[in-house]
């Protein structure tokens, strides 16, 4: 199932690649084509293995650094989320207050 996409992926992973052996990693580098960049050599992880089979973090997320980037982003918004749900029912709280109603409606008495 899609071989001609794994084919044509592992093409374009090899077309200008450099593969080296680095402490018994293999690491892909190739050169950016962005000229604003300067064509500087990056790491690259590639969707597909050597032996044909899906790498599915590389296909997903690009990565294992690129996951964990996106877990940690992940989790300081949700803990902003989770800081503005707090403020609000503490909001509430105050609102339902009868001291603080007494203080509104002397205000708007006034």
């Amino acid at each position: 199932m899609f071989e001609g996409l794994k084919r044509s992926m592992l093409e374009r992973i090899e077309r200008g690649a450099v593969k080296s052996e680095i402490n018994g990693d293999t690491v892909y580098l190739k050169k950016s084509k962005l000229p604003l960049i300067g064509g500087e050599w990056q790491q690259i992880n590639p969707p597909v293995n050597e032996d044909g089979s899906w790498n599915i973090v590389n296909l997903i997320f690009g990565g294992k650094r690129n996951f964990i980037i996106l877990l940690i982003i992940l989790a300081i918004a949700f803990m902003v989320l989770m800081q503005f749900k707090v403020n609000f029912d503490y909001l509430n709280i105050l609102k339902d207050n009868p001291c603080v109603q007494a203080c509104i409606q002397h205000k708007a008495n006034w």
